[in-house]
């Protein structure tokens, strides 16, 4: 009796891998067919400022917010209640009762409001929809994709994009501490790109195109900037023209590295040609086995020269790459395989003809400064177990 009840657990759970596997075999495959390839915007000129703290981010969003007298659209990633959640909940309700249009767009399995929210929400008169809900036939594929932009646009003049989400951990509040991160505040140019982008999401997500909205600005400003939106498809191509342009060095900031072999084998290429290559990642890890997983890739670069060092004074979750200081890359994808090849993504390039590229090169600079190094003995020295989660974590690189 109990070797037959072992052999049917055996082959339930062979099953459900193997369940597993086709579905996302075969989901990823419909999804490189429907798919957007990655789209680099025109050069605008705009005027953007860097911002490197949930407190202050916050502050400033919630003062722009105030403002808006037409419309509000937001899509994030997370929204947690009660807390800091709760507060901004509570000021898009007020905006929407004194008849602003308020959009609200959040990542169905990131977000997990409770319902009686949802309601509060709508009957404020707040516009409300799911991004990426699980669907059928894979729905075991579709779960995985995420929608891990965040997007602001107040009034067509204002926007935000970048990586901050909403919820107490933004604002050190939680367990990992002080929480860096890299966020941008946009006017002038570039906010119609990140407004066609919300619209375009919101409209995949079943919600209705407003009849009417005050149109977004078109005044030039001094930054050029491009917005780089990605759904899982080409984003490795754009970051490779990237790496191997590169001459003289090239950091790297990420709270996950597992970018796979394409890109890894460019940045030991990168490397062994004379760049010097900084790597900036977390000490702390707000995930399992994320860390576990760039430790599978610490040793070769390491050999071919590149730095790696741990933020220190908190939790380390900015995302940007500087080349040459020539251009910059921040907004919401991780240097990861969920970001390159499953999310749906925004970044921003700056160029080397404004000031952001000197102002975030400074700002990842002195995080680089508060990190400590990893060198080859820290790989040599981790144990039997940590060697055996970062074996586990190779197998489900796909979804960390």
């Amino acid at each position: 009796m109990f070797t037959t009840i072992l052999l049917w657990i055996i082959i339930l759970l062979l099953l459900i891998v193997i369940w597993f596997i086709l579905d996302f075999r075969y989901g990823r495959k419909r999804h490189m067919e429907q798919a957007t390839k990655a789209k680099t915007f025109p050069v605008r000129y705009g005027e953007a400022q860097l911002i490197k703290d949930g407190r202050y981010f916050f502050q400033e969003l919630f003062k722009d917010i105030e403002q808006a007298q037409d419309h509000i659209h937001i899509s994030t990633f997370i929204i947690k209640e009660p807390g800091i959640g709760t507060q901004f909940l509570a000021l898009l309700e007020r905006k929407a009762r004194d008849g602003v249009q308020v959009r609200l767009l959040v990542d169905r399995l990131g977000s997990r409001l409770k319902k009686t929210t949802i309601h509060r929400l709508k009957a404020s008169g707040i516009l409300f929809a799911y991004a990426h809900k699980p669907a059928f036939p894979f729905i075991f594929y579709s779960a995985n994709r995420r929608y891990h932009r965040k997007i602001t646009v107040i009034d067509g003049n204002i926007a935000y994009a970048g990586g901050f989400n909403v919820g107490n951990e933004y604002v050190g509040k939680k367990k990992l501490g002080y929480w860096r991160d890299y966020h941008l505040r946009i006017e002038k140019e570039g906010v119609t790109d990140l407004q066609e982008i919300f619209l375009d999401d919101w409209a995949e997500a079943g919600g209705a195109a407003p009849s009417s909205l005050e149109p977004s600005t078109t005044e030039k400003g001094a930054e050029p900037l491009q917005v780089f939106v990605t759904e899982g498809v080409g984003h490795v191509d754009t970051l490779m023209k990237m790496i191997k342009g590169a001459e003289r060095y090239a950091l790297i900031a990420t709270p996950y590295y597992v970018p796979g072999k394409e890109l890894q084998n460019a940045i030991l290429d990168m490397a062994e040609r004379g760049v010097h290559v900084d790597i900036l990642l977390p000490k702390k890890e707000d995930h399992p086995l994320v860390k576990d997983a760039a430790y599978n890739y610490f040793r070769d670069l390491l050999s071919a020269g590149c730095n790696i060092f741990e933020y220190t004074p908190g939790f380390f979750h900015g995302k940007a790459i500087i080349i040459d200081g020539k251009f910059v890359i921040i907004g919401s994808a991780k240097f990861d395989k969920r970001s390159f090849f499953l999310n749906d993504e925004l970044d921003l390039i700056f160029h080397q003809e404004g000031e952001m590229v000197a102002n975030a090169e400074t700002i990842v600079r002195e995080d680089l400064r508060s990190a400590k190094r990893i060198t080859i003995e820290h790989v040599e020295k981790r144990t039997w177990f940590e060697n055996g989660k970062s074996r586990v974590s190779a197998w489900l690189s796909e979804l960390l």
